[in-house]
């Protein structure tokens, strides 16, 4: 499993690094929509959202037209020590700083991180390589998959956040390899449309 992940994860990174610049910005404007859509037909009022880095999809349309709408933005701080995240309510660009990846982050000093309780209506999330079953390849560091565990235990029997991924259409493939600890998701978004599975599961995947 773990070498079936690398050389997909090496296989598709020259996919999405290899989409020339405009197409990249196209395709992102247009995912940004069909996202933006799906969260208003939702009622979602609340968004954690990455920022983008080097040549993944460019979510800042999404975030502005969130701010636009009135739903609240979090982005995620990552923490390497222990590769847990916290999120913080984005409000505006300049509160974001260079992270411990060069990735942009809130900055701690300027705003704070939110309590587990306080879980937003969806998670956006970035990865790979995705399918039509609700795999999703990450980066291998587990970020998302220790959040979404977090999350699953402070909610209880309570409703947990809608969990989507967002990418370019080439990043759909037919399987992407997962194992238990891996996070499915319950929307798949792209510049080709929205994409619903797993809604017969019982951690808040029929709330929207």
């Amino acid at each position: 499993m773990k070498e079936e992940k690398a050389r997909l994860r090496f296989a598709m990174r020259q996919v999405r690094d290899g989409l020339p610049e405009e197409e990249r910005r196209r395709a992102s404007d247009q995912a940004c929509r069909h996202a933006s859509a799906w969260m208003e037909a939702a009622g979602c009022r609340s968004v954690m959202v990455y920022v983008p880095f080097r040549s993944e999809l460019d979510t800042r349309p999404l975030i502005e037209r969130a701010w636009l709408r009135g739903v609240d933005v979090y982005v995620p701080r990552c923490h390497p020590g222990d590769r847990s995240m916290t999120i913080h309510r984005l409000r505006r660009w300049d509160e974001l700083q260079a992270g411990a990846y060069g990735i942009l982050e809130p900055d701690p000093e300027r705003v704070q991180a939110e309590q587990d309780g306080m879980l937003p209506d969806a998670v956006l999330v970035p990865g790979l390589a995705f399918d039509h079953g609700g795999g999703r390849l990450g980066y291998g560091a587990g970020y998302y998959d220790r959040l979404y565990e977090r999350w699953s235990a402070a909610a209880g029997d309570g409703t947990m956040p809608v969990w989507a991924g967002i990418g370019f259409a080439p990043q759909v493939v037919d399987r992407v390899p997962m194992d238990e600890n891996d996070a499915r998701l319950q929307v798949l978004i792209t510049d080709q449309g929205i994409y619903t599975m797993n809604k017969g599961a019982d951690d808040g995947s029929d709330a929207f």
